[in-house]
């Protein structure tokens, strides 16, 4: 590709500063719709043109769709190959694979998701001998997952350990770690603090590395956690040539370890980094850019900047009250068969909503209106008993130390092994400290066991050593021929029609395997099953289905549509009723999120909220989202009733209700004492005063919070 290539008149001039910029570091804040991935392609074909190697350039982002649209715009401009272009995990993947031994693992490990991890904690919590309903599995993989993020050991943890949570947390963690070693694996977080150690901890792979990656380029940076953030450090000291590029005011994903701080403090990292806004918009009209800029502006955490339209201005947005989530989702379909039966592309549709429930009553409307539709949530179909079953059998063939896949893989269907002797299986290859593959491959000598039963386990594992002189080659073939030679295909048959679907599930897993080995050079199981560990949500979108699109709106990040609907914009449901415990930082990210759904649109904006919604079996009142008021909507008087939302957890009301309110003394003060006729004696948590339309939140001595319409709420005050 020709410098020529890259004229004023295709970019403007802040993306050719960030495009023709070559040495040193260079943050590019970029705005929403601002030609982000047009900058990042034509950077690397820039650099190329200046006479950079291909191979010398490593271009890392988030989803495997966003790397892979990278890839085929590199393609199509006529340069890019030999760059390497993946997500952080991907990368992760491939350097430990290529260091395993300096890393201290073995370069076959399985990659377990989030069903292995679940499986695995429960065994931890149970060799640790502590209470699974105290401390779940969920809470403690959360828990673990935020020690490795911060790149803290069990070691250290333990060590720094000064009450009994964090104690408990360490021991199960430490269990945790030597299970998965136990079992030669590694979960999702062990690919980056793994990672982040061997650069960390080996200067000469260090020096190697920035060698071979003498340019490096981060997407979405705001979206990095700590042990990413030193990854891309470490890659990038030897030579300084960090460009990242991202967007504070879209940074979404802080439960799962993202830092904002890290775009923030980039030039505290890089003092003489050159930083460059991209604040056009080349997406929305600007009608829907004015909205998003006045509810972000209501964020202190970010850069400064403003979305400057290139479009003309479009319809105003709708925002609509429904009486119920049911009628909501009923008028929404409603509204998009219009659309589609105006000539809209019906890929050119999506409903976006916070929680993956809320996609239920909407699909119901869409079925009973007949409008085609795909409901953007991908890793289920990996979660299937029938995928997970098959899928067992390709870990144990690729890995023979993963001991939970080889349960999972002999417990599949009836074959004369049962659970005592194959925990007499598990007590042999304890006792000798080998695997359980090894163990069942000396089931002779096993003498607990009948002959009869230790010919069984034999013939087991060497069908699974038949199996595996095939693992370096492509994926597809050997998997019909698991799927059938196990048995696995028999036992669904003779289901009869009930297990049909699960079949044909399988089949389905198997053309995923073909598609796979038809892109690939060099297919190899280990490589399509780290493929689909990594699998995400947004992997599933087909933007050619010719469908609407249902998703959330983490899972909308990345994508754009002419139509977009964002529905249940209320307390509890968007601002999130999780982030209303974590204070001002949870309730900005939560802001974020509905600023990213509002910049997916480019023409066609519908906001909607109900005012009755079933939560968890019950219908119950709700109240507008406070984002609403802060985007200049005012509810009508009608809808504000007695809001008595069930939750465990308080916050603030709309910081826009009644606006035009003329102050005086609030009627209760923080810690007073009052009583409600049906919940009962409770403490005053906060009071925001809003006239006609003031809320109080009050703890009930029954553990319960609850937020309130103060003119329907009809407290007592209370002495003491």
């Amino acid at each position: 590709m020709t410098r020529q290539a890259f004229t004023t008149d295709q970019l403007t001039e802040s993306q050719r500063r960030a495009v023709f910029h070559k040495d040193g570091p260079l943050l590019v804040i970029a705005g929403p719709g601002s030609g982000k991935t047009r900058v990042i392609t034509s950077r690397i074909a820039a650099l190329i043109d200046a006479g950079v190697r291909p191979w010398n350039i490593c271009a890392i982002t988030f989803t495997n769709k966003a790397a892979e649209e990278m890839r085929e715009r590199l393609a199509a401009g006529g340069g890019g190959e030999g760059v390497h272009t993946s997500t952080f995990h991907s990368l992760c993947v491939r350097l430990l694979r290529m260091y395993a031994d300096a890393a201290g693992i073995s370069n076959n490990f399985s990659i377990y998701d989030t069903d292995d991890q679940r499986r695995c904690v429960k065994e931890a919590i149970k060799n640790s001998n502590i209470d699974s309903k105290t401390f779940t599995p969920a809470k403690v993989l959360s828990a673990i997952s935020n020690f490795k993020n911060d790149l803290e050991t069990p070691e250290q943890i333990l060590e720094r350990a000064d009450e009994f949570y964090l104690k408990t947390a360490g021991r199960v963690y430490e269990q945790y770690q030597k299970l998965l070693k136990k079992n030669n694996a590694l979960d999702f977080d062990d690919l980056l603090i793994n990672t982040a150690f061997l650069l960390r901890d080996n200067p000469d792979i260090r020096q190697a590395l920035g060698n071979r990656y003498q340019y490096l380029l981060v997407d979405e940076y705001q979206d990095t956690n700590h042990a990413q953030y030193q990854i891309a450090k470490g890659l990038a000291l030897e030579h300084r040539n960090i460009c990242v590029t991202g967007d504070p005011d879209q940074s979404i994903y802080k439960w799962r370890g993202a830092d904002i701080q890290n775009i923030l403090m980039f030039e505290k990292d890089w003092p003489d980094a050159v930083v460059v806004k991209l604040e056009e918009n080349f997406r929305s009209t600007p009608n829907i850019l004015e909205m998003a800029d006045v509810l972000i502006a209501n964020n202190t955490q970010r850069k400064e900047k403003r979305l400057v339209a290139t479009h003309d201005r479009g319809a105003d947005a709708e925002i609509e009250c429904y009486g119920d989530g049911l009628e909501e989702s009923v008028e929404v379909a409603g509204k998009i068969q219009a659309l589609i039966e105006e000539g809209a592309d019906p890929n050119e549709i999506a409903v976006f909503y916070r929680v993956n429930s809320m996609s239920r009553t909407v699909e119901e409307a869409f079925v009973r209106q007949q409008i085609p539709y795909q409901v953007v949530r991908g890793v289920e179909f990996y979660a299937r008993k029938e995928i997970r079953d098959m899928l067992s059998y390709m870990k144990v063939i690729a890995n023979p130390s993963d001991d939970m896949a080889l349960l999972r893989a002999v417990g599949t269907h009836s074959r004369g092994i049962g659970k005592m002797t194959l925990s007499r299986v598990q007590h042999y290859a304890s006792q000798y400290g080998i695997t359980m593959f090894n163990a069942m491959n000396q089931a002779d000598a096993i003498d607990t066991i009948t002959p009869r039963t230790q010919t069984k386990v034999k013939a087991f594992a060497a069908m699974i050593e038949k199996w595996r002189a095939d693992a370096d080659g492509p994926v597809a073939p050997l998997m019909e021929r698991v799927f059938d030679e196990s048995g696995l295909l028999d036992s669904l048959r003779a289901g009869g029609e009930d297990e049909e679907s699960a079949i044909e599930n399988i089949d389905e897993l198997i053309n995923s395997a073909s598609r796979y080995d038809e892109m690939t050079e060099e297919p190899s199981l280990i490589d399509y099953l780290q493929s689909i560990a990594l699998y995400s949500d947004t992997d599933a979108y087909d933007a050619e289905a010719g469908r609407v699109s249902l998703m959330t709106l983490h899972a909308a990040k990345g994508l754009e549509f002419d139509n977009v609907f964002i529905i249940g914009l209320e307390e509890g449901l968007l601002p999130h009723e999780r982030s209303l415990v974590g204070g001002e930082e949870e309730l900005e990210e939560e802001r974020r999120l509905f600023f990213v759904g509002i910049t997916r649109a480019r023409k066609v904006l519908h906001i909607s909220h109900a005012r009755y919604r079933t939560m968890r079996g019950q219908h119950l009142r709700t109240t507008p989202s406070k984002f609403l008021y802060e985007i200049g909507y005012t509810p009508k008087e009608e809808q504000f009733e007695s809001y008595t939302y069930d939750t465990e957890f308080s916050q603030v009301a709309p910081s826009g209700f009644g606006s035009k309110i003329e102050k005086k003394e609030a009627p209760f003060r923080t810690g007073e004492l009052v009583e409600h006729r049906k919940f009962g004696t409770g403490r005053v948590k906060e009071f925001q005063d809003m006239g006609d339309n003031s809320i109080i939140v009050v703890r009930f001595q029954s553990g319960q919070v609850k937020t309130l319409m103060l003119k329907y709420a009809n407290l007592t005050k209370l002495s003491g």
